[in-house]
Order: C-alpha cells, then sequence, then structure tokens
C-alpha cells in the first residue's frame, strides 16, 4: 500500500514539472546576458514572451522590477515600483497642484528611449486617474478610470 500510495505522488509530481517546464519560455542568450550586466544582484527572476518583447520581472535593490528586452537581447525600458515621495520634487508639485489632496495608489517609474517618466494611479474627490508625468512635472496624459 505504501509502495502505491510512493509511486503515485512520484508520478503527481512529475507530470506537473513536465506542464510546467513545457510553459517556461526560451529565452535568447543576449537578453540573459544583459540581465546578467544591466541587474547584478537581481532576485525572484521570471522571463516570460510578451509580443515582440522579452519581459523579464524581478526585484533589485528591494524594488519590485521589470526590464524588457528586444528579440536581439537588447534592454529597451525598466519599469519599477516606487514611492510617490520619491519622485522627483517636480513631478510631486505637479500633481498635488492638479489634483487636489490626491491619494496616490500605485506608482511606477519608467526609463526607456524616451527618458524618464512616472504612471501614477490615484483618486482626487470622487474620481480615480492614472496619469502620465515627465521628471520635469508636465502631465502628458491624463485617464479618469471607472
Amino acid at each position: 500500500m505504501k509502495r502505491k500510495f510512493f509511486s503515485s505522488a512520484v508520478a503527481m509530481v512529475l507530470a506537473v514539472s513536465v506542464s510546467f517546464a513545457a510553459n517556461d519560455p526560451i529565452i535568447n542568450e543576449e537578453a540573459k546576458a544583459t540581465f546578467r550586466k544591466e541587474f547584478a544582484g537581481a532576485e525572484s527572476v521570471r522571463w516570460i514572451e510578451a509580443g515582440e518583447y522579452i519581459k523579464a520581472s524581478f526585484v533589485y535593490q528591494g524594488c519590485s522590477t521589470e526590464a524588457w528586452f528586444s528579440q536581439e537581447g537588447e534592454l529597451k525600458g525598466t519599469v519599477r515600483a516606487v514611492f510617490f515621495s520619491q519622485l522627483p520634487l517636480a513631478v510631486v508639485t505637479s500633481v498635488n497642484k492638479k489634483f487636489e489632496k490626491p491619494d496616490v495608489l500605485d506608482t511606477y517609474e519608467i526609463s526607456n528611449d524616451n527618458g524618464t517618466s512616472y504612471r501614477i494611479t490615484l483618486v482626487s474627490g470622487k474620481n480615480k486617474y492614472k496619469v502620465l508625468v515627465d521628471a520635469s512635472g508636465n502631465i502628458s496624459d491624463k485617464t479618469k478610470l471607472k
């Protein structure tokens, strides 16, 4: 009886392992090499293919971070979660002037070929917004959420 139970358990573990292994994306070595160079010490790395890009999600220096790579392994951009208080003063001032007593829900720093910008989700009054602000404090996109 014990042998049958053990055999069944081993068979289930193997079946589950094979099914998950089949879904792992094959990531090119160029992207991995660029990642190791740029983000030495990163933890909890997960790779996925996202359309024409390869995305690595990981924890870097205590921050939840994503790095986006081309199929050739070139780093195209990064996104990391940050606190509102960590943003440049121009960004904080601009948001506080534009929205009355904003309650900030989340903040992401986006860095790519276009520079650095910040995606902020906030509540002001009875409305919820998602805004995109550049490093100088210029609000380039404001979307009211339902």
